[in-house]
């Protein structure tokens, strides 16, 4: 019988011990920085500073763990998430950590501004311990000296319930535009709210609107495989620009006889120039326009243009091997007249081909 008692006792102590523990998540991560640069985005900032709220309201509870816990499993994913990237990186804590434990101190940065590694990263978030008021205003105030030998474009990022208990005389939103005004938009700001506190949540919306070019969010938006890596596209990477090149067209001054396609030899000069560009660039393709003056019938000058257009593309194929696919040739008789065909000296000018770099 005390055999008995004893073993119900301990598994009472132990299912305690398990209710009391902390409930912390499983990694939700998957870290996507190849497939986001191979899909035609780039890395927007150079650092990133995450202030970390530790503070005593973090130890309630919300969705069944505290939010303490949540936070830090929000700073752990997105450290998993960067890791890869070259960055300037920085925490700053409000609460305890291991180091500061039994002192009066309610804040510091703990990490950075230095080399971002993950491991080390991490390392700092986990020394990280509930404890003290929640100045969310001091931190962010501090920020303008941490970020000062900064340089190039910064995220910073609130993970916070948002309440804001202490005596610091500037709100959150004003400390928040203190910094905003001392790196302009160099510096966006991005907050997490954890828990539905609903004056954490407009204290924390406050704080991004004062960053100017960042957003609000939530705990539960980013936790998961999904929300994080929306998170780290918005906040770390845009998408390339594409330039759209226009199409570049060239006089290749390449003259004719009147009612010929054969290239004189003092124009052979000027197709050598664009034959040894073309072998030296694969990748360039080329239209050969061929034009004509308006002397004769219109079709027999559409014919006239094209077989000049053919001239010039069977020169540049023999002489530099040139693909014949790379060449395109179009004849546009006189229909596109380079100077006034009312003069001979215009005429002149008018029987020519013109080359168009396609790509």
């Amino acid at each position: 019988m005390k055999r008995k008692v004893n073993i119900f006792w301990m598994l009472l102590v132990v299912g305690l011990l398990v209710s009391c523990a902390p409930k912390i998540q499983q990694s939700f991560v998957s870290n996507n920085l190849a497939g986001l640069l191979n899909s035609g985005y780039q890395q927007k900032v150079d650092n990133f500073l995450i202030i970390f709220d530790g503070s005593s309201s973090m130890w309630e509870k919300y969705n069944g763990s505290k939010k303490f816990y949540q936070a830090k499993n929000v700073v752990l994913g997105i450290n998993e998430s960067i890791d890869g990237l070259k960055l300037q990186g920085g925490l700053h804590v409000i609460g305890d950590t291991q180091a500061t434990r039994g002192t009066l101190v309610n804040d510091s940065l703990i990490y950075g501004m230095t080399d971002y590694a993950s491991a080390d990263y991490a390392k700092a978030v986990n020394t990280v311990e509930i404890n003290g008021l929640t100045p969310i205003s001091i931190p962010l105030a501090k920020s303008v000296d941490t970020l000062k030998n900064s340089s190039g474009k910064t995220a910073v990022i609130v993970v916070s319930d948002g309440v804001q208990v202490s005596s610091d005389k500037a709100t959150p939103a004003e400390a928040a535009a203190q910094l905003k005004a001392a790196y302009g938009d160099r510096v966006c700001i991005y907050t997490i709210l954890v828990g539905d506190d609903p004056v954490g949540q407009s204290t924390l919306q406050a704080v991004a609107d004062a960053g100017g070019c960042g957003f609000a969010t939530t705990e539960g938006a980013v936790a998961s495989t999904e929300g994080m890596n929306d998170f780290v596209q918005k906040v770390f990477f845009e998408k390339k620009a594409v330039v759209q090149e226009k199409p570049v067209s060239f006089n290749l001054y390449v003259k004719f006889d009147f009612d010929k396609d054969t290239i004189r030899p003092e124009e052979k000069d000027n197709i050598d120039e664009v034959g040894s560009f073309l072998a030296m660039h694969p990748e360039i393709t080329l239209t050969l326009e061929g034009h004509t003056c308006n002397m004769g019938p219109e079709k027999y000058n559409l014919g006239l243009s094209m077989r000049r257009a053919e001239s010039v593309k069977r020169y540049m194929v023999d002489k530099f091997n040139i693909d014949p696919a790379r060449l395109s040739t179009v004849g546009y008789g006189y229909s596109r007249p380079l100077e006034s065909n009312a003069t001979k000296a215009g005429r002149e000018a008018n029987r020519r081909v013109m080359a168009t770099i396609t790509r």
